[in-house]
């Protein structure tokens, strides 16, 4: 579907649309939660950061797509963008990897290369 569209329209329009299907979405969830706010300032610049990184991990998404990009390639390699998150937990967070873990992030890089041939 984010393909179809972002070769009909720039990527800009196609992110201002999808944030409007977000709205919906968003009210809802402030609804249910009897419109209560969160008052940690430390945790909203967090979530709204994490907004905005999300923004310029999908206009970089349609952007490859408008250029021409292999769809399989393009999708499977977006898709392992937790594996940043990862990196970090490791790096900022301290945390430690399991063996099983490692195995899957080792099979995620043979993946990216074996779509790429």
């Amino acid at each position: 579907m984010l393909k179809l569209g972002s070769m009909e329209i720039p990527a800009e329009t196609a992110q201002f649309l999808s944030t409007l299907g977000l709205v919906p979405v968003g009210v809802g969830l402030l609804v249910a939660q009897g419109f209560k706010l969160e008052k940690n300032p430390a945790a909203i610049f967090c979530s709204v950061l994490s907004g905005v990184i999300t923004v310029a991990g999908i206009l970089a998404l349609l952007a490859a797509y408008r250029v021409g990009g292999n769809t399989a390639i393009v999708a499977v390699t977006t898709a392992l963008y937790p594996m940043v998150t990862i990196v970090l937990a490791v790096l900022i967070l301290r945390e430690r990897l399991t063996r099983i873990q490692l195995a899957g992030i080792g099979l995620a890089m043979i993946a990216i290369v074996i779509f790429s041939l």
